[in-house]
């Protein structure tokens, strides 16, 4: 088996890590990255949980569903994109009851 079409997205094993030490690691070495068509460190973690979600990867999307539950609480995400990544985590039977309901509790109060 090989790396190519096995569906990995080499940026997943950060989510293992904490968001807050990713997201200062990053922002320290944008510039030493370059980019590559990626505008911010943040829309990179953006893009990286979201895809981990879309997998709908049991492990990965554990990880990713907590990430969520922190960026929810900072301005500097898309709070459109988090908040339907967690509707549809809060959604998902591929994670366990408690992710599902940490999930649900970051959602913003329906009016």
């Amino acid at each position: 088996m090989t790396l190519e079409g096995s569906g990995y997205v080499v940026m997943w094993p950060f989510l293992e890590r904490n968001l807050a030490e990713c997201l200062d690691d990053f922002t320290r070495s944008w510039h030493l990255l370059g980019g590559h068509g990626v505008s911010t460190p943040e829309k990179l973690i953006e893009l990286t949980v979201d895809s981990a979600c879309k997998r709908k990867r049991p492990y990965w999307m554990a990880l990713a569903v907590q990430w969520l539950a922190e960026m929810a609480h900072d301005p500097s995400f898309d709070s459109q994109l988090v908040h339907r990544l967690l509707r549809s985590a809060a959604e998902t039977e591929a994670l366990p009851a408690e992710l599902r309901e940490l999930a649900r509790k970051q959602l913003p109060l329906e009016s």
